[in-house]
């Protein structure tokens, strides 16, 4: 080895918990490295200290075989408990899935043949305040008037209920702040 083995290798290796090749490098490694033997005696004590009994030896081709019986088990449990749909509800199940496709279908095509972006569309006798991403914006009927933030500047923007934009930008590293009220 290059260098040192780090300290969960040698904790591996102390409670011959690491493969065989790791193993064989670890204790030639371990024989010639004061320093990394210490470590590994320190493990040693650690688990001596705690008293922990080393694991019992599995046999996992066994214990594969239990856990794949149980999990066929398990499948064949369910297919006993799962109720067959009958026919008559599938499809009508069926008949309900298509209709609310059509019934969505035929409101996309309705929706599409509505202006949506006709000016006349937005004309009110009420003024708006609107808040969006250019800035504040006050729209009566087909005229509107924008307070617009600085191209590229992020604004923190907070809108009431009473009809007031609050929008506050950085510009030049002094803080710009618009209210804008509708009454």
């Amino acid at each position: 080895m290059a260098s040192h083995p780090s300290e969960i290798d040698l904790a591996l290796f102390a409670g011959d918990d690491c493969g065989m090749v790791s193993r064989y490098f670890l204790n030639r490694h371990v024989r010639r490295c004061a320093q990394c033997a210490a470590v590994v005696a320190q493990f040693e004590a650690v688990r001596a200290e705690m008293d922990m009994p080393p694991l019992p030896d599995v046999d996992w081709d066994r214990l594969e075989l239990e856990m794949r019986a149980n999990i066929h088990l398990g499948l064949e449990a369910g297919e006993c408990v799962r109720m067959a749909v009958p026919r008559r509800t599938r499809d009508a199940r069926l008949a309900v899935a298509f209709a609310s496709l059509a019934i969505v279908v035929s409101a996309g095509f309705l929706m599409k043949r509505a202006p949506v972006n006709d000016p006349s569309a937005h004309k009110t006798a009420e003024p708006v305040l609107e808040s969006t991403g250019a800035g504040i914006e006050l729209r009566n009927g087909a005229s509107s008037l924008t307070l617009m933030n600085r191209h590229g500047a992020v604004a923190d923007q907070t809108v009431s209920a009473e009809g007031q934009i609050r929008a506050r930008y950085i510009d030049n590293g002094s803080v710009t702040i618009n209210n804008v009220s509708l009454e």
